[in-house]
């Protein structure tokens, strides 16, 4: 059977993360919401912060390279990157976010499907405990993923299902692209 996912060890180097994690975390993070068919949802289902980052910025620029390469395996027609790279920052004891799928996003009110989903470990791993990614498709046992080092990713389709867990101390955060297309 294939994996699910590519995951990438080292893809980022720790200083450029850091550098990223400083650059925007005093800046203002908006409540992460949980939306389907465009609208939010008043979910206990999402408890983290968010802030959009443009594509430009050298560490989501580096990502979506990873993103094209991971899809010569995937095989998905990639369109275009639809959206900007979302900062999450989980930073208060119990902040996680359940089982849930990426595959729709609504940029001005016009559905686009995301085909694939890139997650960046931007927080070293001894800085938090918990908020671990985990990753499920109703089939298979749940998988134990090994993000954890700085600056590594994975990559995944955006139909799989996929939760992190409470996060127990510390704080994480992690820089999430998608690319757009069809499955």
């Amino acid at each position: 059977m294939k994996h699910r996912y590519i995951y990438y060890d080292n893809a980022i180097n720790e200083k450029d993360c850091d550098d990223l994690i400083n650059q925007y975390k005093d800046q203002m993070f908006e409540k992460g919401e949980v939306r389907v068919e465009g609208k939010a949802l008043a979910d206990q289902a999402r408890k983290a912060n968010i802030i959009w980052i443009e594509q430009n910025s050298f560490v989501a620029r580096a990502v979506l390279s990873y993103i094209q390469e991971a899809n010569q395996y995937f095989k998905v027609n990639l369109a275009r990157v639809h959206e900007p790279a979302q900062l999450t920052k989980y930073d208060k004891i119990g902040d996680k976010y359940d089982w849930h799928i990426d595959d729709i996003s609504y940029k001005d009110d016009e559905p686009s499907i995301r085909s694939l989903s890139a997650i960046v470990q931007l927080s070293k791993p001894e800085n938090y405990s918990g908020c671990e990614l985990q990753l499920f498709n109703g089939e298979q046992e749940l998988e134990v993923l090994p993000i954890k080092k700085q600056g590594s990713i994975i990559v995944f389709r955006s139909y799989e299902w996929h939760r992190v867990t409470e996060l127990i101390s510390g704080e994480r955060y992690s820089l999430i692209l998608w690319g757009h297309g069809q499955r």
